[in-house]
């Protein structure tokens, strides 16, 4: 049994080079949408933390001020 060679396929090397120029501009362009779309993505789930963070510190601080106010205000008559 004899293995023949499979037909080499010979491209010219400046379509070869011009086409491998357009894949690289191609996947450039890809590349920074990709990006663009995750730093997106990113600044939205850094918004939505930065609201949920903001509502339990504004919780906590309601229920100190609820809780020491009435202290206060009884010092403050006893001064």
């Amino acid at each position: 049994m004899v293995v023949e060679k499979p037909p080499a396929v010979i491209t010219p090397s400046k379509d070869f080079k011009e086409l491998m120029e357009k894949l690289d501009e191609i996947e450039e362009m890809v590349d920074n949408t990709n990006a663009e779309i995750m730093q997106r993505l990113g600044k939205k789930i850094g918004r939505d933390i930065g609201i949920i963070y903001g509502f339990i510190i504004g919780f906590i601080i309601t229920i100190l001020v609820g809780k020491l106010m009435p202290n206060i205000l009884l010092f403050i008559k006893m001064g």
